[in-house]
């Protein structure tokens, strides 16, 4: 298939965001392999293995407050997630192509005006919304932290009494017992640098979340479209209906195998983001249970909004994988509600086939045993909320 021809207008309104987020990473699907794409991974790549690296020396030379510490215990985790997401992302071109490919068929197929592209709209303005929240606070969150990592003057006593100003040198990630004792031109190389890994931290960890999130709300406008192709069978003409049928089938196989594409390039990365957010989230309820107690406002409101963003990255999925799953289940009272009883004996039987199928429906794992759907984020919410609970009550005792 040649991308150009598919590539049209309205594919690039639904997928040119996420194409530009990915590539920036090496990791878009429809990119051809060449040394370009190869050199940009590369960089995302060792920025992402730097920060590890950096935040477990500065987490062995323990010379932080307790604050900065268990930051750099959520950031360790982060910097985990993003090089897991990179490596898998890679290792699943293959499946991710095929998603995208599909993808641009349909919005090349189908007719502009017709129930299944106004269904696509839909379905591609919800997963675009959320693309513009998640990147536009992933670059608040990371301006907010060069900002306040810039050198400030502050003014001290000398021996005898006189007063004056010193040049107070912070970065970004927090990290001066590593990059301690540096020169100016040293100094502002690394703190240039960390602002380039956050940067690309962002686009990483949040651009793969929303382009995960986008192809889902495409698999599952593709699975609400059925509805279409099942009001298609109400004709007279049995051949005509077995015709149907057979598309129906088709159209209904071809969208499975995209969602199963979809969770098995998705499995390991959502184990590791369950464990990684789990450490991050318990990391920073100890610091908003350590900052109630210290009055510390300005730190306590930066750890709460942390916490909501762990969350809601845990929701995406979660929702994604719920929206999924339910789609896929509806399958069967599509055909149910068609009607089946003015049919055929034989196209009954055949319907009857379709019903047994949807009864084993699609669920997004994370290591191909935890379901990630709405009623478990519940349950991780309860486990969090009894955690942080445990921890009040043995800070105040």
């Amino acid at each position: 298939m040649n991308i150009d021809d598919v590539w049209t207008i309205e594919s690039n309104y639904a997928l040119g965001m996420y194409k530009y987020i990915m590539w920036a990473t090496g990791t878009w699907p429809l990119e051809e392999e060449g040394l370009f794409a190869m050199v940009r991974f590369g960089v995302s790549f060792a920025l992402e293995f730097g920060i590890l690296v950096s935040i477990l020396m500065e987490i062995r030379l323990n010379c932080g407050t307790v604050d900065e510490t268990l930051d750099f215990f959520g950031l360790s985790a982060s910097s985990v997630i993003s090089l897991t997401k990179l490596i898998l992302m890679k290792l699943h071109q293959k499946d991710l192509r095929r998603i995208v490919l599909s993808a641009l068929k349909d919005w090349s197929t189908f007719v502009e005006g017709s129930s299944t592209k106004d269904i696509m709209l839909k379905y591609t303005n919800r997963g675009k919304l959320v693309c513009r929240i998640q990147m536009g606070l992933g670059l608040v969150i990371i301006t907010t932290m060069i900002l306040d990592a810039l050198p400030a003057s502050e003014s001290s006593l000398s021996d005898n009494s006189t007063s004056k100003e010193e040049i107070v040198k912070r970065t970004p990630l927090k990290m001066m017992c590593f990059f301690g004792n540096m020169s100016t031109s040293t100094y502002w190389t690394v703190f240039v640098l960390q602002g380039v890994q956050l940067l690309d931290a962002v686009f990483v960890d949040c651009g793969h979340d929303v382009f995960f999130f986008g192809i889902a709300m495409h698999i599952c406008s593709q699975f609400d479209a059925l509805k279409i192709f099942c009001d298609e069978l109400n004709v007279e003409d049995e051949e005509n209906r077995i015709e149907k049928i057979k598309e129906f089938i088709e159209r209904h196989s071809h969208v499975l195998d995209l969602a199963h594409r979809l969770g098995n390039t998705f499995n390991y990365i959502l184990l590791v983001i369950l464990m990684g957010n789990g450490i991050h989230i318990c990391s920073a309820g100890i610091q908003m249970v350590v900052l109630s107690k210290q009055n510390d406002i300005v730190s306590l409101l930066k750890a709460i909004l942390l916490f909501n963003v762990l969350l809601g990255q845990l929701f995406l999925y979660s929702y994604a994988g719920d929206y999924l799953s339910s789609l896929s289940n509806n399958v069967c009272h599509l055909i149910y509600n068609c009607p089946w009883y003015e049919f055929s004996p034989s196209t009954m039987r055949n319907l009857k086939f379709i019903i047994m199928r949807t009864q084993i429906p699609f669920r997004l794992k994370a290591g191909r045993f935890y379901a990630m759907d709405i009623e478990n984020f519940k349950n991780i919410l309860k486990a969090f909320f009894s955690y942080f609970s445990l921890l009040r009550i043995v800070f105040i005792e």
